[in-house]
């Protein structure tokens, strides 16, 4: 549960986690943990856990997943960076095999767990850790893992307030820890890392306090407050706590935080891919600029694609590359968003706010990059790094509407209802406006999925030219490509 330093920090940096999650170890597995029981049941149950299961539970904390594994039969392994925490493990599973430890090098062999587990301890901050976890299982192996969903939406978003408080570069690494959980991000890390059958579920997760003052003691013994503490001392993170918890009391009951949790269950396969003879196109194509798609044969379109590239931008745009293929479908595609823009009547401003909201809710990396660098130019790099995060709060008014907007489009329009629209209407919109701004947000999503499904790689120019907290905030999707592609 508690998480691992990033890569690139010393050696021995993960044993630095204890400073944050092992100072309230007691606090944490008395208080906090407990809440998690509806999360590890879940994925316990999804992944049929029981007898003769050798299990391993990655960032296990003070163990209680591990308790409950064994409750089912099965035989349970766990690891985590804090000393303390696993101290509390080990005296609630005496017979598990507990380590202290970094989950980027696991001190197991290879093929030795049937199923591995982790609860919200693999971040978007460390993605590598997952080819520890499938090295480790067995051929056919079950993995399960959670990571944080759309807090803001969640009716609880409210208990984790008090962690803002910690200095801004900390806050914005909390925010890209929790990238795994927008839609097509974990499931894309997983299936590119050698996983199948891979599931995105929905995971309960609710926190309850009998009181403002238990709210904050709890909160205290998390890791992130640690950093709030840091920057604003704990008698002020207590404080504030307690008076946001006071708000919230309901006569009779507990104070109740639910908060969205996203779960994916997947398989190692049970055999080795066979090793097949590629051609030498496709093996070109897996190296070229358009993606997994071989350059296409040169013609006046295609080099009048090319020509523009190089005139506005002094070097030609991998996306263009891969859209050569037919540059009519491009041309189209182009002429009606610049239809539904001029039926939208939105500014460009509005425009940028629309896609980087939309696109960074879809885990398109090359049109956040792109069009968070525009956002940054016509706004601010705060402005667009916040909506890349979902974090609308240097918006105005009518920018927030259309932010939540693309991002409900994209996330679940079937979940859309007529107050939604409404909304719309009361940021001054009319229904004619209303469609051409679904639409425009539709055919951004149709492009970023074209570009996405074929590989095609920001463009390493168009990374090196923005404002690096923008760049740094796009933790999703595809890498950004080298000098050759």
């Amino acid at each position: 549960m508690t998480e691992s330093v990033v890569p690139g920090q010393a050696e021995d940096g993960w044993r630095s986690v204890d400073d944050g999650w092992g100072r309230e170890a007691v606090e944490f597995a008395t208080l906090s943990e407990p809440a998690n029981c509806r999360e590890y049941v879940a994925i316990h149950q999804r992944l049929g856990v029981g007898d003769g299961d050798r299990l391993l539970d990655v960032a296990c904390g003070a163990g209680l997943a591990i308790e409950l594994a064994g409750l089912r039969g099965a035989s349970c392994a766990g690891i985590d960076a804090s000393v303390r925490l696993v101290a509390v493990a080990r005296d609630r599973s005496p017979d598990a095999d507990l380590r202290v430890g970094d989950m980027h090098a696991l001190p197991w062999a290879d093929e030795t767990f049937d199923v591995v587990t982790s609860f919200r301890g693999i971040w978007g901050t460390t993605p590598e850790v997952l080819a520890e976890v499938h090295r480790v299982l067995v051929p056919g192996g079950r993995f399960g893992l959670t990571v944080w969903g759309h807090i803001k939406v969640s009716l609880g978003a409210w208990a984790l307030a008090p962690l803002a408080l910690a200095a801004a570069p900390k806050v914005q690494n909390q925010a890209a820890m929790v990238a795994l959980g927008r839609p097509g991000v974990g499931e894309a890390l997983l299936e590119g890392g050698g996983f199948t059958d891979v599931e995105r579920i929905d995971v309960p997760f609710v926190w309850e306090f009998a009181d403002p003052e238990t709210y904050a003691r709890t909160l205290v013994s998390l890791g992130p407050a640690f950093e709030a503490i840091e920057e604003v001392g704990e008698a002020s993170f207590v404080r504030a706590a307690v008076d946001l918890a006071r708000e919230r009391v309901r006569e009779g009951l507990p104070l109740r935080a639910p908060i969205a949790v996203v779960g994916y269950i997947a398989r190692k396969p049970a055999t080795r891919p066979a090793v097949s003879r590629k051609s030498a196109a496709v093996v070109g194509a897996e190296r070229s600029a358009a993606g997994f798609l071989a350059a296409p044969t040169s013609t006046p379109e295609q080099q009048r694609l090319y020509d523009d590239d190089e005139a506005g931008l002094g070097y030609v745009m991998n996306l263009s590359r891969l859209w050569a293929h037919l540059p009519a479908a491009l041309d189209g595609l182009s002429d009606l968003l610049g239809q539904v823009v001029s039926a939208a009547s939105i500014t460009f401003r509005q425009r940028c706010v629309l896609v980087t909201a939309a696109a960074s809710t879809l885990g398109d990396s090359y049109c956040s990059l792109a069009w968070g660098k525009k956002l940054a130019d016509v706004a601010s790099p705060e402005v667009a790094l916040g909506v890349i995060r979902g974090d609308d709060e240097d918006l105005d008014a009518v920018e927030k509407a259309l932010a939540k907007w693309a991002r409900r489009v994209v996330g679940d329009p079937n979940a859309i209802g007529a107050e939604d629209v409404e909304a719309l209407r009361e940021a001054g919109f009319d229904d004619a406006q209303i469609f051409a701004i679904t639409s425009f947000v539709a055919l951004r999503v149709a492009f970023s999925t074209v570009n996405d499904a074929l590989g095609v790689r920001p463009d390493h120019q168009l990374a090196s030219s923005m404002p690096e907290s923008v760049r740094s905030a796009v933790t999703f999707g595809r890498a950004v490509g080298t000098g050759d592609e």
